[in-house]
């Protein structure tokens, strides 16, 4: 299982455009064939790969992007931070037009996607072909999703 953070995402964290506790973002699911790269500067690229089965309604201000709760913690014992993603869950997916789904990517929207904010991916523990069953996101609320090391 593969995740990472998006240059982009870290930079507006960092700028304070992005507040991770008050910034409203989304989590979005990506097909299997899409190849995260830490560079991408904006969301096009996940949105050509971004789910398009029977009940995910996808792009930019679609329903299936979903808000998502973001808790910020310290680790003073382990000299960190981490991030910790609230779960989600997306209803039904799949059923005549069925996907098959690999990745969960952590979003800000801004105006549309060629400027809105990748910040995050993390893939599925096994790809998932859409059959008309929920996706659930179960995060990982123990170590959190995103960790930066001091």
């Amino acid at each position: 299982m593969s995740s990472g953070a998006y240059s982009r995402g870290i930079l507006r964290i960092l700028d304070g455009t992005i507040d991770l506790q008050t910034s409203e973002l989304k989590v979005g699911i990506a097909k299997a064939s899409y190849t995260p790269n830490p560079d991408e500067a904006d969301l096009t690229t996940f949105a050509a790969s971004e789910a398009d089965c029977d009940g995910y309604d996808g792009g930019f201000g679609g329903t299936s992007r979903q808000v998502v709760r973001v808790r910020v913690f310290e680790e003073p014992d382990n000299s960190r931070i981490i991030v910790k993603l609230g779960n989600t869950i997306w209803q039904s997916l799949g059923g005549n037009t069925p996907n098959l789904l690999g990745w969960f990517v952590l979003m800000y929207e801004v105006f549309d996607d060629t400027d809105s904010i990748p910040v995050a991916y993390l893939q599925f523990a096994a790809d998932r072909t859409t059959d008309g069953t929920d996706i659930l996101a179960a995060f990982d609320h123990r170590h959190g999703n995103l960790r930066w090391n001091l």
